[in-house]
């Protein structure tokens, strides 16, 4: 124990104590004179428990002073972790925004391969719609063109149809004329010879008046008969060409009903627009305000401050075990 502490034998300096001059110097200030008397066996009882605290206050300076070492040695250690990750979040930073980049460039690229895609097949699709237009619109000239001609032809034909039709009844009612000029003449002469009958047998008198008179009659209900006849036939031959025209006129519109009307122009298929492209923002620089500020290593607390704390309280105690020690030899 003495060479633990480099305390000599008792009633001997103890040089090397740890808190030996804080002792003497508290007796000194109290005055007090260490002699051998009546009170020898309460002064070595103080001794020992000054000797206690003494030992006590070492073992607890030391332990705190481990302790300190120990909680600095753990704030190192979070300092050192700390900067560890503040390096890994900031590289993770530039990385992300390094990804976000490749991201959006990826997307643009994909971006305009879709729209050109889309303006490519947009393209093709107008050309064949003006393809499908073009053929349609030449199809549709050409029908025209033929129901124009058919139309025409149509025309003419009734147009012939009729005036052959016409021809046809004048020519009717020309030869009932003539056929009634023939039966006209036929009875004039028929007249003509009764009279040379009656004249050639001599006939005279009333006789011969009234035979005469008989041929008239019959002669002229011959002429009258033809005459009603030619005008029934007129009549009849006027109602024909009226109707030739009316049908001649059905015809026609029935023509004109069947002719295609004009197609004019198609509208061209609408010209495809450009597919938009969209807008992608990048993202902002990184600043240092980014990742924050650098790890530091937390307050550190001080071995000797601990020491010193515990020495403090234990020089307490030990200025307390000495007032007791001096009232005890006072006392004695």
């Amino acid at each position: 124990m003495g060479d633990e502490f480099n305390m000599g034998m008792p009633g001997e300096p103890q040089i090397g104590l740890p808190g030996n001059h804080h002792l003497a110097k508290q007796i000194q200030e109290s005055g007090l004179q260490m002699t051998i008397g009546a009170g020898a066996a309460f002064a070595i009882s103080a001794g020992v428990n000054l000797i206690g605290g003494l030992i006590g206050g070492s073992k607890s300076a030391s332990a705190a002073k481990s302790a300190a070492n120990a909680q600095n040695e753990a704030a190192h250690r979070q300092l050192e972790y700390d900067t560890e990750l503040w390096g890994m979040n900031k590289d993770k930073i530039l990385a992300d925004r390094e990804q976000a980049i490749a991201t959006i460039e990826t997307q643009a690229k994909n971006e305009f391969r879709l729209a050109s895609y889309k303006d490519a097949t947009s393209a093709k699709r107008y050309n064949y719609d003006m393809m499908i237009r073009n053929r349609e619109q030449t199809s549709l000239n050409q029908q025209y063109r033929r129901s124009d001609d058919i139309y025409w032809q149509q025309l003419d034909f009734n147009d012939r149809s009729a005036k052959a039709a016409r021809e046809d009844e004048i020519r009717q009612l020309g030869e009932i004329q003539q056929e009634a000029n023939f039966d006209a003449n036929e009875a004039y002469l028929d007249q003509i010879l009764t009279e040379g009958k009656i004249r050639a047998r001599g006939m005279t008198g009333r006789g011969a008046g009234k035979l005469k008179q008989a041929t008239l009659y019959e002669v002229g209900s011959t002429y009258a008969k033809i005459d009603q006849s030619l005008v029934n036939a007129s009549r009849n031959s006027r109602a024909i060409l009226e109707e030739i025209a009316r049908d001649k006129t059905a015809a026609d519109l029935q023509s004109l009903a069947a002719k295609m009307l004009d197609p004019g122009v198609l509208p061209v298929p609408i010209v495809p627009y450009k597919t938009p492209m969209a807008e992608y923002i990048y993202p902002r620089e990184i600043g240092e305000y980014d990742f924050g500020p650098e790890p530091v290593v937390g307050a550190l607390a001080s071995p000797s401050a601990a020491a010193n704390q515990a020495w403090g309280a234990a020089i307490s105690g030990i200025a307390s075990g000495v007032g007791t020690a001096a009232m005890g030899l006072k006392t004695g």
